[in-house]
């Protein structure tokens, strides 16, 4: 994924030491469990006594059951996640559609997890996850937010990884929620709307994840075949509203 300078600088020394095994405590932690035991959450709620099916939650501003915050979650738009102050893994807006492909894919038996677990030792996977997690828990230069695009070569398909630090009353961290999602229907749907078109601009250096010196990085087509190509699709655009 693509990150912010900011996070790029941060010293590895620093943010390696984020305990993603979970070995801590948490405000909330349900303890007597191992985290990485696939029926977590059923053995956790029971333990607890958590609210389910038609119980009541009283929310800061609303009233609801189990049932309908459920079926509210699952209809948001992008995959949700979250992971407590603890590095454990406790919630994702399961899709309706088990056989949903998802950007991020998370599993009913991961609730739970560590982030050690949840994130496959591979490459650098598990030490640039530990730098986001860190930069949000210590608010690094005031930042509470971190948005990594992922190239994958398609300019019709952005993929969003957005990752917010999550704060208690007094300002606490308790936690990271990250919300993925593919926001180029987003921007097609607005370029539709209101008559626009988006279209290259010459003086961008810093932020483009698709562009390099006038040539797409994935596909290497130049600036005059992508003119061509998007004047074609002016063209074919009967409502007048570019797909740019």
């Amino acid at each position: 994924m693509a990150e912010p300078k900011w996070l790029q600088d941060l010293k590895e020394e620093d943010y390696i030491k984020e305990d993603f095994d979970a070995t801590g405590k948490s405000r909330y932690t349900v303890e007597g469990i191992d985290k990485n035991d696939p029926d977590w959450l059923n053995k956790a709620a029971r333990k607890v006594h958590a609210a389910e099916g038609d119980d009541y939650v009283k929310l800061d501003a609303g009233l609801l059951t189990v049932n309908q915050i459920n079926w509210m979650l699952r209809r948001a738009f992008g995959e949700l996640t979250y992971v407590d102050d603890n590095n454990q893994f406790l919630w994702y807006n399961r899709p309706t559609d088990p056989n949903k492909k998802m950007l991020a894919k998370r599993t009913p038996d991961q609730v739970g997890d560590t982030m050690g677990a949840v994130h496959p030792d591979i490459r650098n996977v598990i030490p640039e996850a530990k730098k986001v997690i860190y930069a949000l828990r210590n608010k690094v230069d005031g930042h509470d937010e971190v948005k990594m695009p992922v190239p994958n070569g398609n300019r019709h398909k952005l993929i969003l990884h957005d990752y917010k630090r999550i704060e208690d009353d007094e300002g606490n961290y308790v936690g990271t929620y990250e919300w993925v999602q593919d926001i180029y229907p987003f921007v097609k749907y607005f370029c539709e709307t209101t008559g626009q078109k988006l279209v290259d601009d010459p003086d961008a250096t810093t932020g483009a994840t698709y562009k390099r010196d006038g040539v797409d990085i994935a596909t290497g087509a130049s600036k005059h075949e992508e003119h061509v190509e998007k004047k074609q699709e002016e063209t074919d655009t009967s409502s007048g509203a570019s797909e740019y």
